[in-house]
């Protein structure tokens, strides 16, 4: 058995960052996957396929469909007729969108009992070692918490075209991504954690359901709550070929590609403009959740949390201090100069947040 190493820092909300590979073998309890699906019967059975390669095999994988017209439902029912561990979610709901796909499989989950849960796109591949991996990881992290604290693991990812030919060997080199350093001051402008490649605990999961439909992603939401009110744990090990292809809801661009549609395209700079005003609402749905639900934070989580949610309605010109004093930012240096030049010529009308 190998005992991790981890990096701690004082940051109360900065990740722990696990310096080599985790494979502790421990007894989870009850271990689940959520697969949301739309359309996906061209890669979906490579991807189930390492599911159930998995060195840690003991799991149940919940899939929904939100309406294919393909044979993605075909495919998952004939898989699951060999495999009790594969179950099919039906329910009357109408076509939810990714962010509804998943907030439903997750509640499923809850309310079956999932200990642990792990986030599944249709289309990529996962390394036989993940789950254990990451599991080691995630019991190493308990060990310093207690049992009731929302703590959430992910690891890097490997970005590989439609054959799973290599792109990048690290998707947080290719996004310019700081997960390592990623503290509450900057998940609240940029997400660092992506969905397919972490795992949460049943506190962290209790937390985030139900999941406002007006947050701007399901791994957003859970890395915001993990790291405000718990503790983020990071591998640097890709242990997901993450594929890239034309279907793709988010996929992975590289950070000057980014940069320069953002410099040179209306239309993206429009929509960065929407995307930074919505992570001001999800900031405002965060501190009304952990409100209610009565979590304890510090005063410098508070402080940035409500800092970040109400940063329009303060003069614009105060704006960039408002921030920075709190410890608010993005990582990279030509998007961060973009960001603070935004929030401070940005109106104050904010979309209404009410469903939080």
């Amino acid at each position: 058995m190998n005992t991790a190493t981890i990096n701690q820092h004082s940051d109360s909300t900065t990740p722990v960052v696990f310096s080599q590979p985790v494979n502790n073998r421990v007894s989870a309890k009850r271990v689940y996957i959520v697969m949301a699906t739309y359309n996906g019967g061209r890669y979906i059975r490579q991807q189930i396929c390492s599911i159930q390669q998995q060195e840690h095999a003991d799991w149940i994988l919940l899939v929904r469909d939100d309406g294919s017209s393909d044979d993605t439902v075909a495919i998952v029912a004939d898989i699951s007729a060999r495999d009790a561990r594969i179950k099919l979610i039906h329910d009357t709901s109408s076509r939810q969108g990714a962010i509804g796909n998943f907030s439903i499989l997750m509640q499923v989950a809850l309310e079956s009992g999932a200990d642990y849960l792990l986030f599944a796109d249709q289309d990529d591949v996962w390394a036989p070692e993940k789950i254990l991996t990451m599991l080691g990881a995630m019991h190493t992290l308990e060990q310093t918490q207690s049992q009731e604290v929302p703590l959430l693991i992910h690891c890097d990812l490997a970005v590989v075209g439609e054959e799973l030919r290599p792109i990048a060997d690290s998707f947080v080199r290719f996004s310019r991504l700081s997960p390592e350093e990623a503290g509450l001051g900057l998940l609240l402008c940029q997400n660092q954690v992506t969905g397919c490649a972490c795992l949460i605990n049943r506190a962290l999961l209790a937390l985030a359901c139900p999941v406002p439909s007006q947050i701007l992603m399901h791994d957003w939401w859970v890395a915001l709550i993990a790291s405000a009110a718990g503790k983020i744990g990071f591998i640097p090990t890709p242990m997901v070929l993450y594929r890239q292809h034309g279907g793709n809801v988010l996929g992975a661009v590289p950070f000057r590609v980014r940069l320069m549609r953002l410099v040179f395209s209306p239309k993206q700079w429009s929509r960065h403009v929407a995307v930074i005003k919505q992570s001001f609402n999800q900031a405002a749905m965060l501190e009304r959740r952990l409100r209610e639900r009565a979590i304890a934070l510090s005063s410098a989580v508070h402080d940035q949390i409500h800092t970040y949610a109400n940063v329009l309605h303060t003069a614009a010109f105060k704006r960039v201090w408002y921030l920075r004093a709190a410890r608010i930012g993005k990582a990279a240096t030509g998007s961060g100069l973009v960001y603070l030049l935004l929030v401070t010529a940005m109106s104050k009308k904010l979309e209404d947040n009410s469903d939080a």
